[in-house]
């Protein structure tokens, strides 16, 4: 189970890449990594719209310590290491991968975090991968390049005390509420409680509250995602993070506005309360929202009168045209809302983890994902105008 998305630094360095930053406050990490074969350490938080790169000040062969500004630290969810000079030796750069071996089965610790004022991370090295002609740019924050390098990934194995840490959490379960521990074959209800536990037993992890809000649609009901909620303290419910589980834990709609582009205006999503409507969220790049555009075409001249259908474009503002293009080219007639300017905010309100994805708002103010592609929820919506 090796879903790390390998990223690292191979271009204009030096614009992207910042020295310690003073703020109102700022949190501490000490990285140790011993026998690292390389002598500069990075800290990157890839955050989407917050990617910044740290580089931490060497204190020791092997130590290096850093200082994150606490605006940093309030918006990331992930944070990596590398080194951002190129290894001339092996011609490439150096991507640190931490992990931790438990009952004779390495498990990759994906991404790390800071939760308290004074953070720690130690390791030992064990071995090195080269990867050549990797994408290397995006670890820089360039989204308009691509860049072609050598990749090397150092494996770290984690020493880790037994406390409340953060690196000390993702080392019981680097890939919580994800549901594929182990050997993938423990049932639902065997996840689920594992998950509660460790929620339990450390309920005030910024990491497990962080990763219950990315996996939300994992779970079968929203109770279930409640009983593990409710286990967490109140040290993080203030939280992005918390308000995106708790918008989900409540099934009713949260309207807002999105620009309109052929009227220039803000429009709300929902327009008619008295009527249903089906918010459709759709990208130029998504392949399988492209596919799906005949089949909503269909829906639409068949309940057009009984609900209101609207597209959200979640493309950035550089692919607005391409989106626009595709509408015409579909025949889409309907009114489409562009998110270029609030992607964050959307991406939070519906939980949009993945798309296509369709909701479906009742007069009454309450949602629902529906999956268009199924039969069952096109007999559904086509029973909507026979009532």
């Amino acid at each position: 189970m090796q879903k790390l998305l390998f990223t690292i630094l191979f271009f204009a360095i030096s614009q992207h890449l910042y020295a310690q930053i003073n703020s109102q406050r700022d949190y501490n990490l000490s990285v140790t990594l011993h026998n690292a074969p390389f002598k500069s350490l990075a800290l990157r938080d890839y955050t989407d719209l917050h990617s910044v790169i740290i580089k931490g000040e060497q204190v020791g062969e092997f130590k290096w310590h850093f200082k994150i500004p606490d605006s940093i630290v309030a918006n990331s969810t992930f944070m990596e290491l590398f080194s951002p000079e190129k290894d001339t030796t092996a011609n490439g750069y150096h991507y640190v991968r931490l992990t931790i071996t438990r009952e004779n089965r390495k498990t990759t610790i994906s991404n790390i975090g800071i939760q308290d004022e004074n953070n720690y991370i130690e390791a030992k090295y064990r071995e090195s991968k080269a990867i050549e002609n990797e994408n290397v740019a995006n670890i820089l924050g360039i989204t308009d390049s691509i860049v072609s390098g050598t990749l090397i990934l150092d494996d770290f194995e984690l020493l880790v005390k037994k406390d409340n840490s953060d690196i000390s959490v993702r080392s019981q379960d680097s890939y919580y509420t994800w549901f594929e521990r182990g050997d993938n074959n423990l049932s639902y209800n065997d996840n689920l409680k594992f998950y509660i536990n460790l929620a339990e037993k450390y309920p005030d992890s910024r990491y497990l509250m962080t990763y219950l809000s990315m996996n939300l649609i994992k779970f079968k009901t929203r109770a279930d995602v409640k009983k593990i909620y409710d286990k967490f303290s109140d040290r993080f419910k203030k939280s992005k993070w918390a308000s995106r589980i708790e918008q989900y834990l409540s099934s009713d709609f949260k309207n807002l506005q999105l620009i309109n582009l052929d009227s220039k205006n803000a429009e709300e999503l929902v327009q008619d309360s008295s009527k249903y409507s089906l918010l459709i969220f759709s990208a130029s790049w998504c392949g399988p929202c492209i596919e799906e555009m005949p089949l909503l075409n269909k829906l639409h001249q068949q309940i057009k009168g009984r609900v209101n259908f609207t597209t959200i474009s979640m493309d950035y503002e550089t692919k607005v045209k391409v989106f626009q293009d595709l509408l015409s080219k579909n025949e889409i007639t309907w009114r489409t809302l562009y998110a270029y300017k609030d992607l964050e905010r959307v991406t939070d309100l519906f939980t949009v983890r993945s798309i296509p994805l369709t909701i479906l708002v009742y007069p009454d103010g309450r949602m629902e994902r529906i999956d268009v592609r199924d039969l069952a929820n096109q007999q559904k919506l086509l029973s909507l105008t026979l009532k």
